[in-house]
């Protein structure tokens, strides 16, 4: 028997096995099934917007949004049609997955002001569902945690608390670089900002950051408030979180601060080291009239009680150096970068500072 016969008879037996099979009843017919009846109007969930103020950052004027929608039916969708304040974006029909259709749709350069973004289904029966979002486009920064009454993220290039619209006054020639979330605070030598306790400190205080370590100075003052002094180490009153040299090569960060007759230290040893080399690492303090703590990526690394914080003579708060008034052992300008800058007033508990650092 030649090769081709062979290959002809294989053929030949194997389509009369599956004829077989099929009279026999081994492999099922395919039925059509019935949907049901269409009990329910389509649901619509629009997942962005979901907030009623979409924030932008303070020096912008306008931006783009992507809105994004569900519609789900228990038998079919047959069409969906978006609108923004009245006016049609866009309609959809003719659905690869006719039971749920999950999308987006850019639209561009939206102005600050109000907004009523509206979503309507459609299904087979001639059901019809409409969703309606209202939102607010916004660059005016509303506070984000509880007590929270200041913050400085250094967007636009320029030093404002956009809370109190403070402007911090700028020693030297400081800069800006790429920050945690766009730009940051760019240290440089004999540079720094100052802003008026004046509204900002009381009995209760913390600070929070990220931070960028350029660890080409040995000593730094982070963010510093004392009083004048000859020495320029007068630490009865006000706070300072600074870093020096800590083990095997790493940098150490220190929280000291007055309560109107002598200092308390709170230095967490190795807990408190970061690398010479780290990328973004948080960090924050609290001052409490019974406590004080300090966190680093949200974890704390030292706390320990205390008698209530003295600001007798404090009338500035100094960010990125010790300047003007604790520099007697060289804690002087930071030359890293420092982002997302918030005060407070009150003392975080530890949950709040691991929420912030999460958020970011």
């Amino acid at each position: 028997m030649t090769r081709n016969m062979k290959k002809f008879n294989i053929l030949f037996l194997s389509t009369l096995l599956i004829f077989a099979a099929c009279q026999d009843g081994y492999i099922d017919d395919i039925n059509p099934v019935d949907a049901g009846n269409d009990e329910n109007a389509p649901a619509i969930t629009i997942g962005y917007p979901s907030s009623a103020v979409v924030l932008i950052p303070f020096t912008d004027e306008s931006t783009d949004i992507d809105f994004e929608f569900e519609v789900r039916d228990d038998i079919e969708i047959t069409s969906i049609a978006i609108a923004l304040n009245g006016q049609p974006l866009e309609s959809y029909q003719g659905f690869l997955d006719f039971r749920r259709v999950k999308t987006s749709f850019k639209s561009e350069n939206l102005a600050l002001g109000n907004y009523k973004f509206e979503v309507n289904a459609t299904d087979a029966s001639g059901k019809t569902t409409t969703k309606v979002h209202e939102f607010e486009i916004s660059n005016i920064y509303a506070a984000k945690y509880p007590g929270e009454i200041f913050y400085m993220p250094f967007e636009g290039n320029v030093y404002m608390d956009l809370l109190g619209e403070i402007t911090a006054a700028k020693i030297g020639s400081p800069s800006f670089g790429a920050g945690k979330a766009g730009r940051a605070y760019a240290g440089a030598t004999d540079s720094y900002l100052t802003v008026p306790t004046a509204g900002l400190v009381g009995s209760e205080f913390s600070g929070s950051f990220w931070y960028k370590i350029n660890a080409s100075t040995t000593h730094a003052g982070l963010v510093t408030v004392s009083p004048p002094d000859p020495s320029n180490n007068k630490r009865s009153s006000g706070f300072r979180l600074f870093r020096e040299p800590g083990a095997s090569g790493n940098q150490r960060i220190k929280l000291n601060v007055g309560n109107g007759t002598a200092d308390v230290w709170f230095d967490g040893g190795t807990a408190a080291d970061i690398s010479a080399t780290a990328d973004w690492v948080h960090i924050a303090f609290t001052i409490a009239p019974d406590r004080c703590a300090l966190y680093i990526n949200g974890k704390v690394v030292k706390d320990g009680s205390f008698t209530g914080v003295s600001w007798a003579d404090c009338d500035a708060i100094s960010i990125a150096s010790g300047a003007p008034n604790f520099t007697g052992w060289n804690h002087k300008s930071d030359l890293s970068l420092i982002d997302e800058l918030r005060f407070f007033d009150k003392a975080l508990t530890a949950e709040e500072v691991n929420t912030i650092f999460e958020d970011n």
